[in-house]
């Protein structure tokens, strides 16, 4: 019997995406396949890094030496305080100036046109622009331009693309939301924090409105943490595997291994 087509949805969460990594890594342990990968924000670095065929040893060390000023570059504020151009030319190294049909696994970045409102989902060009246009936080980071829209950060309407990924073939669905604790209630410093926390909340409120279409929902831990707390990756890794040990020891016998095997 042919198996059945397994997605992987990966939420925004800024520095909290490095969980993803320890999410992927008990996948693989398990032997569950993945063959499409849907992206927000965070979720779309991870995503498109995974689906160009990197190790997670490799995806590991490039998180690890890599700085926030590594990505951002100040700009005139017109359009955003900085832009991250950075993080596209540094992904674009990663990855060999890949397009999307050149992916060893299907991908879709997740973004917002700004201009009507609508949820975009990038399968086409280049990957790097794609995650940028993803990564976008409007008044943060300069939007992407691109066939006539102006793309921001995907998490303003879809931070856990499960139904994309869907969409894109998938008959099992696993979402890892990065992003479902409560607010830290540590208060943010100056007006990047500002901005990032009225987001962070903003995309809470979004994501308990809509229907999670996940056969089984990953929730890492990661309160104790905020989005910029690059220092704290190994605590990411750890708080992704855990969650996802704890949620396929719970399912994979019942759910998870049976749909998709038979």
């Amino acid at each position: 019997m042919e198996r059945r087509k397994v997605g992987l949805a990966l939420g925004g969460g800024a520095a909290r995406g490095l969980a993803h990594l320890g999410v992927l890594s008990v996948l693989e342990e398990r032997g569950i396949p993945v063959d499409y990968v849907a992206g927000t924000s965070a979720g779309s670095v991870v995503g498109a890094l995974y689906a160009a065929g990197l190790s997670l040893r490799d995806i590991r060390l490039a998180g690890e030496k890599v700085r926030w000023h590594h990505l951002l570059r100040l700009t005139v504020p017109r359009e955003g305080i900085v832009a991250a151009r950075g993080l596209e030319e540094y992904l674009d190294r990663l990855i060999g100036g890949r397009t999307f049909d050149q992916l060893a696994i299907p991908f879709a970045a997740v973004c917002v046109d700004v201009i009507s409102g609508e949820v975009v989902a990038l399968r086409e060009g280049s990957v790097a622009r794609a995650v940028r246009a993803s990564c976008a936080i409007p008044g943060i980071f300069s939007p992407v331009k691109r066939d006539g829209r102006l793309l921001v950060d995907g998490g303003l309407l879809n931070n856990l693309p499960s139904d994309v990924v869907r969409e894109m073939g998938a008959d099992v669905v696993i979402a890892v939301d990065v992003n479902g604790d409560p607010p830290s209630s540590r208060v943010p410093a100056g007006i990047v924090q500002i901005l990032m926390r009225s987001i962070e909340i903003m995309q809470r409120a979004g994501h308990e409105s809509r229907k999670v279409v996940a056969d089984l929902l990953i929730r890492p831990r990661l309160e104790s943490w905020s989005l910029f707390d690059l220092d704290h990756q190994d605590d990411f890794v750890k708080c992704g595997r855990a969650a996802a040990e704890e949620a396929l020891g719970s399912t994979i016998e019942q759910n998870i291994m049976p749909a998709i095997f038979g």
